[in-house]
C-alpha cells in the first residue's frame, strides 16, 4: 500500500514544477552551452539533477534565478 501523504505531495510538486532538459533550460535562460557550464562551475546557476544519463533542471528554480537577475537590474554591473 502506498503512503497517501507522500503520493499527494509528489503530485503537488509535479503540478507546480517541471523538469527541463539541458536544451530547454538553455532556451529558457537564453544562454549558450559554454556559459551555462561556466555558471554551473561557479555555482551561479541552480544545480541540475541527474536521472540516469539525463541532466534536468527545475523550471521553478530557473524562473526564480531569472527573477533575481531582473530584480538586480539598475545596480552596478556584476553586483549580486
Amino acid at each position: 500500500m502506498q503512503n497517501t501523504k507522500l503520493t499527494n505531495l509528489a503530485g503537488w510538486e509535479t503540478r507546480h514544477d517541471r523538469l527541463l532538459t539541458f536544451g530547454e533550460a538553455r532556451a529558457t535562460i537564453g544562454l549558450s552551452k559554454s556559459t551555462v557550464y561556466r555558471l554551473l562551475e561557479q555555482d551561479a546557476l541552480p544545480r541540475p539533477i541527474k536521472i540516469g544519463k539525463r541532466t534536468l533542471f527545475s523550471e521553478r528554480e530557473l524562473q526564480g534565478w531569472i527573477a533575481s537577475k531582473l530584480a538586480g537590474r539598475g545596480r552596478g554591473v556584476g553586483d549580486e
